[in-house]
């Protein structure tokens, strides 16, 4: 029987005193780990990139959102008035329309709810909604709805006293593109710090494998983007009882930050109580 250590290896054998780099395979073990760390470096390079980009998307929500919550109501658009015309309402109408069918499907990954209608020229075919509730479960095919539109797209729809925004709705933008920036922001910077330590220590983890702080930065890295989704609710509610919409990305931001110091911190108790 043969006995392999901690990494899966088979030990030197005794009075086996070469060094690492004359072992068979050593040196490919060694380019294959370097591989894997420019590799690495590439994908957090790219990662961190599109995270700045989210990031510049921010201002331009927020400023949506602002000029939403400012949008007073108006008669709708006149017959006949120009696609460009509508988009430049920075303004809130109604209009009336049929409900040709609903998809629901709430197995799917992703979640399916969509809303196809029959309507005036304006008004979209297709509708995308967040979930079914309080108005989409209610819906049939023939129901008429009301349908409110803002720079022509539809951000609500009514039945029945009850109100449910469209998935086009600014409200919620800022934060979430907070959200999905910090998310991304923190797998750049876990694959930069990793491809980084291999491309430098590729021989030493070729001959000792993978060092403890391996797993402290996976745990640490999923446990910080898992942060952004409570971060994004307290953004959503604190945007929601603001004067100006800027307070939701700003306490996304501050509530990912605390959390990713409780992650930090959880992590390396864990590690210390497993292997004291």
């Amino acid at each position: 029987m043969i006995r392999r250590n901690g990494n899966g290896r088979e030990p030197a054998r005794r009075g086996d005193a070469r060094p690492f780099c004359e072992l068979p395979g050593a040196r490919r073990r060694v380019r294959w780990r370097r591989l894997g760390g420019f590799v690495a470096l590439v994908l957090g390079l790219s990662v961190l990139l599109v995270s700045v980009v989210v990031f510049s998307m921010v201002p331009g929500a927020v400023e949506e959102a602002r000029a939403f919550r400012a949008a007073a109501e108006c008669d709708g658009p006149a017959e006949g008035e120009p696609r460009e015309a509508r988009e430049g309402r920075d303004c809130l109408w109604s209009v009336n329309a049929t409900v040709r069918s609903v998809t629901i499907h709430k197995k799917s990954n992703p979640r399916d709810y969509r809303l196809f209608l029959s309507g005036p020229d304006g008004v979209p075919e297709e509708l995308s909604l967040l979930g079914d509730w309080p108005v989409l479960k209610r819906l049939g095919s023939g129901d008429r709805i009301g349908v409110t539109m803002w720079r022509d797209r539809a951000v609500a729809i009514t039945h029945g006293g009850l109100t449910q925004d469209g998935i086009d709705d600014p409200e919620g933008m800022p934060e979430i593109s907070t959200g999905v920036g910090l998310v991304l922001l923190t797998a750049g910077g876990c694959l930069l710090y990793l491809g980084g330590h291999l491309v430098v220590r590729a021989r030493d983890v070729a001959e000792h494998g993978r060092p403890p702080f391996y797993k402290d930065l996976s745990l640490g890295g999923v446990g910080t983007s898992l942060g952004a989704i409570p971060a994004v609710l307290a953004g959503n509610a604190a945007a929601g009882s603001a004067v100006d919409p800027v307070a939701g990305p700003v306490v996304t931001a501050v509530v990912w930050l605390v959390l990713a110091l409780v992650v930090t911190v959880l992590v390396r108790l864990l590690r210390g109580f497993l292997h004291p």
